[in-house]
């Protein structure tokens, strides 16, 4: 009986055990494609500002700066593209609409790198048709997705462009789109600008840091419910072995018995000779007319 009771209570053990295992293994790899994911938009936004740095340096210098533009704007552009496959991949809804902000924003702070760039470098008609695309697209950028940052970040941006340095840099932006001269100098347009780029760079590296620890944080719960509902799923099955090899003690197991085999006293010569001499008295008394035996005599 216990054999019996502890066959398919073994099973259900080892079925919960292999249950635990893959939720666990699955949670893991969760995790892990969590941070890795984190941890390339990091570097992929370090290596983004590194290119918009070569690419100032690289404008100015005499050439093709058509050629060179673009060059810069392409290497960039792949390095987004790989950042909007990572959030689209993301394991959950929320790390991927959060992780697509943190592209978007960064995608609009390079668009305002861009035409930077092209206005340090001087602008001429066929640059000029490049700026505008590029001033026109960032800005166009953030305002859809300013009601979709965080809190502070919201804020920060709220309180950038109510600023004086966001006017004026918009007012050079507008100038040198109508072929118009700067409506200030240098110096202080310069200075707007290095204003408006850190503001700007800074809310893209607080939202992909956000969007990282958010990731981050969701794998590591994935992974703490994976192995609660292992740990649940094993102990239940634990004590269900544990009630049926109880109960299968406790049932009363039937003893069957052969009475031929269990009560039967081995025969020996001198039963089989008694029981000879008793058979041939009973038939010598026998009367033959009757039928019975007359043992009176």
């Amino acid at each position: 009986m216990l054999s019996i009771a502890f066959v398919p209570s073994a099973a259900l053990l080892l079925v919960a055990l292999f249950i635990g295992g893959f939720l666990v293994r699955q949670a893991i790899q969760d995790r892990d494609d969590a941070e890795s994911g984190a941890i390339t938009m990091a570097e992929a936004s370090r290596g983004i500002a590194s290119l918009q740095r070569e690419r100032a340096d690289a404008l100015k210098a005499p050439g093709s700066r058509s050629a060179t533009y673009t060059a810069y704007a392409d290497r960039i552009d792949t390095s987004l593209s790989s950042l909007r496959e990572i959030a689209r991949a993301a394991p959950d809804a929320e790390i991927g609409y959060q992780q697509t902000i943190a592209v978007e924003l960064l995608t609009a702070v390079e668009g305002m790198d861009r035409s930077d760039s092209l206005a340090i470098a001087g602008i001429d008609d066929e640059g000029r048709r490049y700026y505008a695309a590029a001033v026109g697209a960032y800005r166009s950028r953030l305002d859809a997705i300013a009601g979709k940052l965080t809190e502070s970040n919201r804020q920060t941006y709220r309180d950038l462009i109510g600023s004086e340095d966001w006017s004026r840099f918009g007012a050079v932006e507008t100038a040198l789109t109508a072929a118009m001269p700067p409506p200030l100098g240098q110096v202080a347009w310069r200075a707007a600008a290095g204003v408006v780029g850190r503001t700007l760079g800074d809310l893209a590296a607080r939202q992909i840091e956000y969007s990282a620890q958010l990731a981050i944080d969701g794998g590591r719960r994935v992974l703490s419910g994976a192995l609660a509902a292992a740990a649940a799923i094993s102990l239940l099955a634990g004590v269900v072995m544990a009630i049926v090899m109880r109960l299968a003690r406790r049932l009363p197991i039937p003893i069957v018995r052969c009475p031929s085999r269990l009560d039967a006293t081995p025969l020996t010569w001198s039963h089989l000779v008694n029981d000879y001499a008793e058979k041939s008295t009973l038939l010598a008394h026998t009367s033959p007319r009757t039928g019975r035996a007359d043992l009176s005599g």
